[in-house]
């Protein structure tokens, strides 16, 4: 699993019985799935034993999600429980280039050359490029 997490509850009755689910999500795995939310539901049920065929499952889904605990990525895009995907997208690509330029600087830099300056250099670099386009 990756840092890029976060939990998420959904709470609901069905045949006299309160659910309280949870699960923990990894964001990098569904982050572009086309329907992100429909992906966190079927994985709360998976985790939680829910039948997707069944009549709970469809009571389970009629319930908002509720977010907390985000990390790596997800840090500041919870919003009084809610996940705001725009925010949560461009978070990810964000750290996602980021990453990729800590690579870079490792492929193309000697260890005895590299230094952290050139590190927070070129991702400063590349969040100045990423505000001016």
């Amino acid at each position: 699993m990756s840092n890029n997490t976060v939990t998420a509850s959904i709470g609901f009755d069905f045949k006299g019985q309160h659910f309280s689910l949870s699960t923990e999500i990894d964001i990098d795995n569904i982050i572009y799935h086309e329907d992100f939310f429909s992906s966190v539901y079927l994985t709360i049920a998976r985790d939680n034993n829910i039948d997707i065929y069944s009549y709970q499952f469809e009571i389970m889904t009629d319930q908002n999600i509720a977010f907390s605990n985000g990390n790596g990525c997800v840090i500041g895009c919870i919003i009084n429980g809610e996940l705001d995907m725009k925010l949560l997208r461009e978070s990810h690509q964000t750290k996602d280039y980021l990453t990729k330029i800590d690579i870079i600087i490792r492929q193309h830099i000697p260890p005895k050359k590299r230094c952290k300056e050139i590190s927070i250099a070129m991702k400063e670099a590349y969040l100045l490029g990423k505000k001016s386009s």
